[in-house]
């Protein structure tokens, strides 16, 4: 950029936006199509945001139900040379990924990894979900997509939210889990358009282990009596059992082992049956079934050599650094070895890094001094 860098934003701030139709790759059409984003970035952004979004004040999180459509925006972009940066949440996260409830706080803000002084930082909701964007408990959301929908359907609704942004290329794209999966599927939807990628926890396609815990977890849903609209101890008990796929064993030990002198809750209970009770009853107040069937759906279809019909067939090119976590149960070393692999044969200059770390596939939301250099590294130099 010629002149001086514009000054940042004081904290971040969450928007709602209309989006375009999205067609499906089932054949559905989400219509009206929402985004609930967080962006912190240079104050000159703001008068844009306000005019093609509407600002939303920051809560807990809490499933969204939209009685009616937001308004579409129009009229102005975001400046294309302020260098971007896509985070990506995982599962059950949300868009607040900065700020004092933000799932990645450490690593986003002034002096820290992603500078808001020196970047554009934006956060969605993944499409599906229910924090704000459009999801199954919209009633926009078409009843034929409860059971299907892709990582590749939530990067096409991130390049919507893009496109009406006014931003046609992306400095960096990050997530872990099936944030990492939505965030590879970008530059294969549009080769050339992701500069950089920093990829957690993830790998080119989902594994059998994966999907069979996942479809563990379905089939406890679906057991509910209130499947599928009024779920309660399911969606307890499929999160008890997620969480000890999240956890690696020298992790749970450490905190939940009957000798490591906590205090159970009831008392007569095993610290583990205490934590996971809290878990799932955690859950059960901030989520819902539906999106959360959905999200797991999207990480079983995960495969980036089934692209969508039209895709371009090019190289991709760009930097990958492509992170494991030592411990991870879910994905192996071996797996984001074989992802720098399919990386490398489609032209990207990818690289490798380990997390060590005894909380297994939860460290990318615990390990922040192992990561801050890993963003860094897979940010590059900026303007």
């Amino acid at each position: 950029m010629a002149g001086a860098r514009p000054s940042a934003a004081a904290a971040p701030r969450l928007f709602d936006l209309r989006l375009p139709p999205l067609a499906l790759l089932d054949g559905a059409t989400v219509d009206p199509h929402h985004a609930r984003v967080q962006w912190w970035g240079p104050e000159t952004d703001l008068p844009v945001l306000e005019r093609l979004g509407t600002q939303v004040d920051v809560e807990p999180a809490a499933p969204v139900v939209r009685a009616t459509p937001l308004r579409a925006g129009t009229g102005a972009v975001l400046d294309p040379e302020i260098p971007t940066v896509v985070v990506i949440h995982a599962l059950t996260g949300d868009a607040r990924a900065a700020g004092p409830d933000g799932w990645w706080s450490p690593l986003i803000g002034p002096g820290r990894p992603l500078d808001p002084a020196r970047i554009r930082i934006l956060c969605a909701n993944n499409l599906g979900s229910c924090y704000g964007s459009s999801g199954p408990l919209d009633p926009g959301w078409p009843a034929t997509a409860l059971s299907r929908l892709t990582p590749w359907d939530q990067a096409r609704a991130l390049w919507s939210l893009l496109d009406v942004l006014g931003i046609p290329t992306v400095r960096l794209a990050t997530g872990a889990s099936l944030g990492g999966m939505i965030a590879l599927c970008l530059p294969v939807l549009r080769p050339g358009a992701v500069e950089r990628l920093l990829p957690i926890g993830t790998s080119s396609a989902a594994s059998a282990w994966v999907t069979g815990w996942n479809h563990v977890a379905r089939q406890i849903l679906r057991l509910d009596p209130g499947w599928p609209s009024d779920v309660g101890r399911g969606l307890e008990l499929a999160r008890q059992v997620a969480m000890l796929t999240y956890r690696a064993e020298p992790s749970l030990d450490a905190r939940h082992h009957r000798r490591a002198g906590r205090q159970p809750e009831p008392p007569w209970a095993l610290p583990i049956q205490s934590y996971l009770e809290h878990q799932g009853r955690k859950l059960r107040r901030r989520f819902d079934a539906r999106p959360y069937l959905l999200q797991l759906e999207a990480m079983d279809t995960h495969d980036l050599d089934t692209p969508p019909p039209g895709t371009p067939d090019g190289p991709l090119h760009g930097f990958a650094l492509c992170v494991d976590i030592d411990t991870d149960q879910l994905f192996t070393s071996a797996q984001v070895d074989v992802l720098a692999d399919w990386l490398t044969a489609r032209g990207v200059e990818a690289r490798r890094a380990t997390v060590r770390s005894p909380h297994g596939h939860d460290a990318f939301l615990i390990e922040w001094d192992a990561l801050g250099p890993l963003v860094r590294q897979a940010l590059g130099s900026t303007p």
